[in-house]
């Protein structure tokens, strides 16, 4: 195995754990009172569910398909020769449902995304409600920009499910240039850009929480970087 198939494993790795952009709208449902201490309870568990879950199929994977040519690029395609007995398809048809739900969870923090970019082109703040925004057929321009926008979303994701036909591809290229700049590129800088805004004139850089931040950016630049190359060039490869 070459440098780069290890990579693509840590590229994996980082998209399967990469849940940051739900952090803010889990937080605010959390009751009776959001809370850091609350939302770290919540991550703790969540992680150990997914650790123990990714562990399972994992172990299930490898002993019913085997490695390396034994084990085809996705789950559909390894219980295709099968996939006319009942308990497979009630497999596949998991698969499809789970896949619909995560959608919701990946899609509405980009709708959020654009629809803040498109509050800020039109002049308008967050305190401007959609009943004092302009009325179109019965919706708000807001309703309806959001609506355009979470349909191009959905456009954007099928052309790219075109395209590229490898979901390990897509899986690794979006582990390393989506999910390690989230997971390990901003969440250093907003704390370094909170510490300085916080703290003014008494910021240090050499304290031991800036130097773990520091530390911890420069892991999340490797992956960005290197990961991003590494999935760039095993797509180069298989074409």
């Amino acid at each position: 195995a070459s440098v780069f198939t290890y990579m693509s494993s840590i590229n994996n790795l980082v998209f399967a754990y990469n849940n940051q952009f739900n952090v803010p709208q889990l937080t605010g449902e959390l009751t009776p009172q959001p809370s850091v201490r609350g939302m770290t309870k919540v991550s703790m568990f969540s992680t150990v569910i997914a650790f123990c879950l990714y562990g399972v199929v994992s172990v299930l994977g490898v002993l019913a398909f085997g490695v390396a040519e034994g084990q085809k690029d996705s789950l559909i395609l390894d219980l295709t020769p099968a996939r006319k007995q009942v308990h497979v398809l009630i497999s596949l048809l998991a698969v499809m449902f789970s896949v619909l739900t995560c959608f919701q969870f990946h899609v509405y923090p980009v709708r959020q995304f654009l629809a803040y970019n498109v509050r800020k082109l039109r002049g308008r703040s967050a305190s401007d409600c959609e009943k004092t925004d302009v009325s179109c057929y019965g919706r708000s321009m807001t309703r309806w920009y959001d609506i355009i926008g979470a349909l191009c979303c959905v456009v954007v994701m099928v052309l790219i499910a075109v395209v590229i036909t490898s979901l390990r591809t897509i899986l690794d290229f979006i582990g390393a240039f989506g999910s390690a700049y989230i997971s390990y590129v901003v969440p250093p800088l907003w704390i370094i850009a909170l510490r300085r805004k916080s703290q003014g004139s008494s910021f240090r850089w050499f304290s031991a929480e800036m130097l773990f931040c520091l530390a911890f950016l420069g892991l999340g630049i490797f992956l960005f970087v290197f990961g991003t190359y590494a999935a760039t060039a095993q797509l180069l490869m298989g074409a």
